[in-house]
């Protein structure tokens, strides 16, 4: 039996003939601003109430164009979880201080501080991957020089006029330009000074909970600056938004001809940007694998002694976290205790905590390092140079740039197509002086 479109089915019992998925029903939810999160057998019910005349609304009736609603129903699920949970902290921190402050006993706010402490990293943590603060500026959009209602917006995001650029979430309406995807953003067009891409660098675990793997990967916001030099976050993807853009700029320009499209600000962690000579990851690791397989790169022996100077190189900066992360820890101990117990002042106690757990991270780095070495997880390859910049060297085949070890650095610098050797230590990367065997 053929299946009709949904508009045209006439009652629930004709819908109950045919078989739909539950993607199939969200999808129908959010094109009739219903309910569209639950289960199928709840997905069902919505669908029948609006057979029968009665509408049941999503959690947040804020919009009716169904992609401005299904961003803020679909993120912030927790949201009033994660706020409660970070006022209670807030308050037990702050009650936790001001029992220690006064005195009244020695331990009655150690309890405090703890359950305080811990809830506040719980709170800005869930707040986080649950994009909470997305969800409450998409209640108060935010907005260029002039000032748009919810109503404003969505009435332009419905217009017949208006493009939709479906990579980035953006909305190009005759009279304002409006972002979803990282919170309900409007600018009018003849507010719009200039456009830029801003570049941010994120990792991830892949595999399984404790496999200590990860990966690079990077997220992308356009930005747009006004006239009075206030900056809208539009839009946020994880794939570079140039031909969204670009449109975007081409829209604008037709309103306002001054409009500036700025080089894409890059971020200062993006690995040929970082200042470290030493680039490790396990996505580094994979390229690398890659290039050998490839054959770009050669495993290769290197004499006894370069590989002991490696090694005493590798352990010596290990070790020398443990007395920097001391000084670390002891600094930030003077001041927390000044801004507590003499100025009575709490900010930034968090981050002053925090560091009291540097030594620990470092006496780990040294053990690990230890290990490694014992285990023999070393290793060294060559390949030939592609290119010299001021943060190091490309190395054929493989997409990192890495850096010379200063006290194993050769006297003549290499250059374009030269042969140099790269060192592996457990999953780190950097190029040593090339006395291979």
């Amino acid at each position: 039996m053929k299946r009709p479109e949904f508009d045209k089915i006439k009652n629930y019992n004709e819908f109950k003939k045919y078989r739909w998925t539950r993607n199939e029903l969200i999808d129908i939810c959010k094109e009739h601003g219903l309910k569209f999160i639950g289960t199928e057998k709840e997905l069902n019910r919505v669908i029948e109430s609006y057979f029968n005349g009665v509408r049941i609304p999503p959690r947040r009736d804020w919009y009716t164009n169904k992609v401005l609603c299904s961003f803020v129903n679909e993120n912030g699920l927790l949201m009033f979880i994660t706020l409660g949970i970070l006022f209670v902290s807030v308050l037990l921190c702050t009650i936790g201080i001001i029992n220690k402050v006064r005195g009244t006993d020695d331990l009655c706010y150690i309890p405090h501080l703890v359950f305080g402490i811990t809830g506040l990293i719980v709170a800005i943590a869930g707040i986080q991957v649950d994009r909470t603060l997305d969800v409450i500026k998409s209640y108060f959009p935010r907005c260029g020089d002039k000032h748009f209602t919810r109503e404003q917006i969505d009435e332009q995001a419905n217009s017949e006029h208006t493009e939709y650029l479906c990579s980035t979430g953006i909305f190009l309406a005759p009279e304002m330009v409006i972002g979803s995807s990282a919170g309900v953003a409007a600018v009018a067009y003849e507010d719009i000074s200039s456009l830029q891409i801003a570049q941010t660098w994120h990792t991830r675990r892949i595999g399984m909970r404790y496999s200590g793997r990860s990966e690079e990967y990077y997220t992308y916001k356009i930005i747009i600056r006004t006239n009075k030099g206030k900056a809208v976050a539009l839009s946020i993807t994880k794939g570079k938004p140039e031909s969204d853009l670009n449109a975007l700029y081409e829209y604008c320009l037709k309103y306002n001809p001054g409009v500036r499209f700025l080089e894409m600000r890059e971020s200062i962690l993006a690995y040929e940007k970082k200042p470290n000579q030493v680039t490790e990851g396990e996505g580094v690791r994979k390229s690398v694998d890659k290039a050998v397989q490839e054959q770009h790169l050669t495993r290769i022996s290197v004499s006894e002694e370069t590989k002991k100077r490696f090694i005493r190189y590798k352990l010596g900066s290990a070790f020398m976290l443990i007395p920097i992360s001391l000084v670390v820890a002891a600094v930030a101990a003077c001041i927390l205790y000044l801004l507590v117990f003499r100025l009575h002042h709490g900010r930034g106690t968090l981050l002053l905590l925090t560091a009291q757990f540097f030594p620990i991270y470092a006496i780990y780095c040294f053990i690990k390092t230890l290990v490694a070495v014992k285990k023999d997880d070393i290793e060294f390859y060559s390949g030939k140079v592609d290119n010299k910049y001021s943060m190091g060297y490309a190395i054929n085949g493989v997409d990192y740039r890495f850096g010379y070890i200063e006290k194993m650095k050769p006297e003549t610098e290499p250059g374009s197509g030269d042969r140099v050797v790269m060192a592996r230590l457990m999953n780190e990367f950097s190029l040593v002086s090339d006395d291979v065997k």
